[in-house]
């Protein structure tokens, strides 16, 4: 594949104290802050206290991001889903967009190089979904090599990087420090880490664990000075809550920007339409919060549908549909001509909203003429002629 696979990020040299990690309990790591007080002055003052008595003549500095009002620059953040949903496409797409300078669900990455560190696919899925991105986005492997797409496939490897001692204090690996150090020399603008379950080894449910774990993501972000995103599985518990979470809540405040991915659901627990996802963006510390986009799954890639709001108010829409053919149906069956015409005596949407069942789902009148309309548009329905030459009459009818 004509693509930066890298073995261990090929990185053999001697790392220099620069390229060191920070301690994740290092305050300076972290925070920029001015230098320590001298150490003969009072309690108070012995702390690094911001300095901002120069700020009044300054210009207030613009928020960065790596994809605009979604994406904090030099931040960390979780994308969470269950298991085949896509997360793994979805995330490929942006960093191929951050690549090639493209679109990604209808925002424009910052462009700049980009890390996926993958240890859930092989080499071979993940160059056929590769291949699905770049046809969609009209380019070639050799652009995706030169706008820095770098690829590490840790598919049955340990891929950990960061775990706990047995004494239960959090410690980085060899790995992580090759991947900081690349990060330091690279600049991506972002990281994708796939999954939690493979890169954390620690204890979910310590928030201790969980938030050094993330500021060590924190410190990832900053060298690289652009994003890290963490794709990672809910719990039972997260999908049933639809937090989209796992272990600890540690997990919604430790990262600075939450996403989470789900399919729509049918009445009976299982999923009523297998293309359609809703990508939720959960937290959004630095911009707008609550942006829900419903993806439809299409040529091995996940695009926006048009026009649609929720997954609910699209499950309600199908189930709507289905249940205007199944009544149609019966009532063609039975005997009982209906009509799409709304003076009608036999109005199909008035009919229908009079059935037991229609009442049960608690479908309206409104809800099978809009229903009704999609079908004719879908040309699902039509109107069908019968009766003698002499006395002519149509009825509405599934097209078959």
């Amino acid at each position: 594949m004509a693509l930066q696979v890298f073995k261990d990020l090929g990185y053999e040299r001697e790392m220099s104290p620069a390229d060191e990690p920070p301690p994740v309990d290092s305050f300076d790591a972290y925070n920029d802050v001015a230098p320590a007080a001298p150490a003969h002055v009072g309690a108070a003052e012995n702390l690094p206290w911001l300095d901002m008595t120069g700020w009044d003549g300054r210009a207030i500095p613009e928020r960065k991001w790596a994809i605009k009002d979604r994406v904090p620059l030099r931040q960390a953040g979780l994308f969470s889903g269950e298991g085949g949903t896509g997360k793994s496409i979805i995330e490929l797409m942006k960093n191929v967009a951050h690549v090639t300078a493209k679109d990604w669900l209808g925002t424009l990455p910052e462009p700049g190089p980009a890390f996926y560190l993958g240890a859930e696919d092989d080499q071979d899925e993940i160059h056929i979904r590769l291949a699905a991105i770049a046809q969609h986005y009209g380019v070639t492997f050799r652009d995706l090599t030169d706008g820095g797409l770098h690829v590490l496939p840790l598919l049955g490897q340990d891929a950990t990087l960061v775990a706990p001692t047995k004494s239960g204090k959090v410690e980085l690996t060899a790995l992580y420090r090759r991947l900081y150090e690349a990060a330091g020399d690279i600049k991506p603008r972002n990281i994708s880490i796939d999954t939690l379950s493979r890169a954390f080894s620690g204890n979910e449910i310590d928030r201790v664990q969980v938030y050094a774990f993330a500021m060590h993501m924190q410190a990832l972000a900053k060298v690289a000075d652009g994003s890290v995103t963490v794709l990672s599985h809910p719990s039972l518990q997260g999908i049933n809550s639809g937090s989209g979470l796992s272990g600890s809540t540690a997990w919604h405040g430790a990262f600075r920007f939450r996403q989470y991915l789900k399919g729509v659901k049918g009445e009976d627990g299982e999923q009523a339409d297998n293309d359609l996802r809703e990508l939720e963006f959960k937290k959004n510390q630095y911009g707008p919060r609550g942006e829900t986009l419903v993806l439809r799954y299409q040529r091995g890639l996940f695009l926006p549908e048009g026009g649609a709001s929720s997954l609910d108010k699209l499950a309600r829409e199908a189930k709507t549909e289905e249940t205007f053919l199944d009544l149609l149906r019966r009532f063609a069956g039975q005997g009982r001509n209906v009509s799409a015409t709304p003076t009608a005596p036999n109005y199909a949407p008035t009919a229908f909203a009079d059935d037991p069942d229609a009442k049960r789902l608690g479908f309206r009148k409104a809800d099978f003429k809009d229903a009704m309309a999609r079908l004719f548009s879908a040309g699902k329905v039509h109107i069908e002629n019968y009766g003698r030459p002499s006395r002519p009459a149509s009825r509405l009818a599934v097209k078959q």
